[in-house]
């Protein structure tokens, strides 16, 4: 099985979220799984001991497409890895997630031609803002021969995962959906991940990853410090991979929330407070 990531700019966060999470996946791989990270960056990746598929900010800016739409990349990197390798299963993992169960049993389910996505989030007629406003614009269109109907989920896309005798098939589906939502003006964060669960719904037997695979999406600052903790001290004491992974424990993963609510009104008043007393008097060194 292929695993993949796609890391891309110079924002360390997402570099520290995907180191955690690739730990956390060679805890358990074989000698038939291989890692990659498609990314703009592959020095950040030195001692992470995975293959890199380099690519350039004018890719990704080509990958974006004609309405210059972010995650439309991320569909064009696992195409990247379908096209050099088409007879393996590919798992992409948004780089703010985990491995907690078994990579085994991922596995097997795609050998037994299932599709996964992370978890079933519920119908876009019935969610707000964003999802809603998508779902009015494109709900009866048809893209690639699929009609967007009630019979169609939101699947979070923080994993994805496709059987190899179905890949060509669903990522070029995936992205004629996205890019013909994008023409019929669709714009919004979660299009390409509509695009995908729709995909996913009629290409392969979908099934949720979550159990085996946590998503902190809800809690990253936590997570971040996690992984820049094992990083520095990983450092400071030379350790060898396998003494990084034995980092990378139960306690550790299931202990730390992935999700915290946040209050919406704490937070403006906090914006407001750092506005009306905001730093001053800042001194250098001469």
């Amino acid at each position: 099985m292929n695993i993949l990531y796609i890391v891309f700019g110079d924002k360390l966060d997402y570099h520290l979220q995907a180191y955690l999470s690739i730990r956390s996946i060679q805890k358990q791989m074989k000698e038939d799984d291989q890692l990659f990270v498609v990314t703009t960056r592959p020095e950040y990746y030195r001692h992470a001991c995975v293959t890199t598929l380099d690519i350039t900010d004018k890719e990704i800016e080509d990958w974006k497409g004609p309405h210059h739409f972010f995650f439309r990349v991320k569909i064009k990197a696992m195409e990247l890895l379908a096209q050099r390798y088409p007879h393996q299963h590919i798992l992409y993992l948004d780089s703010d997630t985990f491995l907690y169960g078994d990579l085994d049993v991922l596995k097997q389910r795609l050998d037994n031609g299932n599709g996964m996505m992370h978890c079933r989030e519920g119908h876009p007629s019935k969610m707000k803002s964003g999802s809603l406003r998508l779902w009015n614009t494109v709900k009866g269109h048809t893209y690639a021969g699929i009609t967007i109907g009630e019979q169609h989920d939101m699947w979070n896309a923080g994993v994805v995962a496709v059987p190899k005798d179905r890949l060509d098939k669903v990522i070029s589906t995936s992205l004629a959906i996205c890019d013909g939502m994008l023409d019929d003006g669709g714009n919004c964060f979660i299009l390409e991940q509509y695009a995908q669960s729709v995909c996913m719904h009629e290409q392969t037997q979908l099934m949720a990853a979550d159990d085996c695979i946590g998503h902190f999406w809800g809690n990253k600052p936590e997570w971040e410090s996690l992984s820049r903790d094992m990083l520095l001290r990983s450092y400071m004491k030379q350790s060898s991979l396998q003494e990084e992974l034995d980092t990378i424990t139960d306690e550790l993963l299931r202990n730390t929330p992935i999700y915290i609510h946040k209050s919406s009104t704490a937070e403006k008043l906090h914006k407001l407070i750092d506005k009306l007393f905001p730093q001053r008097n800042y001194r250098y060194i001469k």
